[in-house]
């Protein structure tokens, strides 16, 4: 099989495959606790195999994944919705009952971090860099975006900003939920032991587990306070379909961004 993993590549290869469209995909997650069930680099995990698989339709190279997210306190009305009273002091997904802290980085260590990630690829004569995010924190996306819009603007090279759990594939979205959970049985299945949740058809809270829907964090809770979309039903098969999507959505833009960038030759400005 192809050669497209940064790591395993000999010089004489990388150049080659940069002569050819100067791609390099850059996958960013966290190590961030996602429910009992799961191991801490599921966001991570999730952006190196959407890249890899991007990669093996658009040609670039894939750089090794980035262990690294940043989060920020909840607000009182997020709080409310997930079911807390709304005066705790909660950072991220770390809540109360967690039996282990998320290795959250300050945010401004993370952003000049990831822009020195983006300054050494431009300093490489890539001429396209991808990155693909696989942590939803509001002020990690903000940070990545702003990167993105940043070099795109004052460089000769194009930084497109992509996510690796995007809403409307074939399963709903949320932290720890079914989604994040199929994808992870599909990509690294000993890093999944749903024995350690609560038998059905015991409810999932989520101020007991961390495990929140995207549907509650934008409009708020089920009854009870509990999951809607429960990660005891995950599948490695849905969760390969979800991340074909993915990648799919991604390949679309890269390849969009290429044939302007082939026709274009003093790039594009986002």
């Amino acid at each position: 099989m192809k050669k497209i993993l940064y790591e395993q590549m000999v010089p004489d290869e990388l150049i080659e495959e940069k002569e050819k469209n100067g791609l390099a995909y850059l996958p960013v997650g966290s190590l961030e606790w996602h429910g009992p069930h799961m191991g801490m680099g599921v966001d991570t995990f999730n952006a190196y195999e959407v890249s890899r698989r991007a990669a093996l339709k658009t040609g670039g190279v894939v750089m090794p994944p980035v262990f690294m997210g940043t989060e920020k306190r909840r607000s009182p009305e997020t709080l409310r919705k997930i079911g807390f009273a709304g005066n705790e002091n909660i950072v991220g997904m770390d809540f109360p009952k967690n039996k282990l802290k998320s290795l959250y980085w300050p945010q401004d260590l993370f952003e000049k971090i990831m822009a020195q990630y983006i300054e050494m690829l431009i300093s490489a004569d890539y001429r396209l860099i991808v990155m693909v995010n696989g942590h939803g924190a509001d002020n990690q996306v903000e940070i990545l975006e702003k990167l993105a819009k940043k070099y795109t603007e004052s460089t000769n090279t194009t930084v497109l900003y992509t996510f690796a759990l995007p809403e409307g594939c074939i399963l709903p979205t949320g932290h720890a939920g079914l989604a994040e959970t199929a994808v992870t049985r599909c990509i690294c299945p000993a890093c999944v032991e749903l024995g350690r949740l609560p038998q059905k058809p015991e409810k999932l809270k989520n101020t007991d587990f961390a495990i929140v829907d995207s549907e509650t964090f934008a409009n708020g809770p089920a009854e009870g306070f509990t999951v809607r979309y429960d990660p005891r039903d995950a599948t490695a098969e849905s969760g390969d379909i979800f991340i074909n999507e993915t990648a799919a959505i991604i390949i679309e833009k890269v390849t969009k961004t290429l044939n302007y960038l082939k026709n274009n030759s003093a790039g594009i400005k986002m």
